[in-house]
């Protein structure tokens, strides 16, 4: 599967609007465990750095470029602070809430063990997460509860995320980034540059 293919006929070149659009063709008749295998057999293309993974309950986990944990985590499991700068940045610039939840399991207990626990990033509105940030993934909302949701029963819609996120969210993963990506005080949510 050659997934730096050129999107098919009325297919979008972001990967997060191809996935909206083939899910949107598709209809609900696949659950999500059969819309990861068909996507899987899709030539997706590669955005960024992000590659798809899987899709269920509307979210959609993407690969990430290689990283350095020392990048993310320079004391003590909590995140870097120019990563927390720029997804601060980014949160502001989609109009979410900003969050950085600890990563730990439910067998997880601090007092047993001295080991460090990180943390994530995580974006979202009032209603659910829309981002999750973590040095090994991605995840994002692509389909979620509306403003209007009051009920378990309602369907999900596209979140009208746009088509520059995976581009802002590359920034939390560049490894050596560009000279004008070093400083990001001066990236200002509504030009959208560096």
């Amino acid at each position: 599967m050659n997934t730096q293919e050129q999107p098919k006929q009325g297919r979008s070149a972001h990967l997060l609007d191809t996935i909206i659009a083939i899910r949107a063709d598709l209809g609900e008749a696949l659950n999500d465990d059969e819309l990861t295998r068909f996507l899987r057999e899709t030539a997706l293309l590669t955005e960024m750095g992000f590659a798809f993974l899987s899709y269920s309950d509307g979210y959609v986990t993407l690969t990430v470029p290689e990283q350095n944990p020392a990048d993310w985590y320079p004391e003590q499991g909590w995140i870097a602070p120019e990563k927390e700068k720029i997804a601060r940045a980014i949160a502001k610039k989609y109009m979410l809430l900003f969050y950085e939840p600890v990563d730990t399991t439910s067998n997880f207990h601090p007092e047993a063990g001295t080991a460090v626990v990180h943390h994530h990033l995580e974006l979202a509105d009032r209603r659910q997460t829309v981002i999750v940030a973590h040095p090994q993934y991605l995840k994002v909302c692509l389909f979620g509860k509306s403003p209007d949701h009051r009920y378990a029963w309602e369907p999900l819609y596209a979140l009208a995320l746009g088509p520059e996120l995976l581009q802002d969210l590359s920034l939390l993963y560049h490894r050596n980034p560009e000279p004008n990506c070093k400083d990001t005080s001066n990236w200002h949510p509504k030009t959208k540059t560096l």
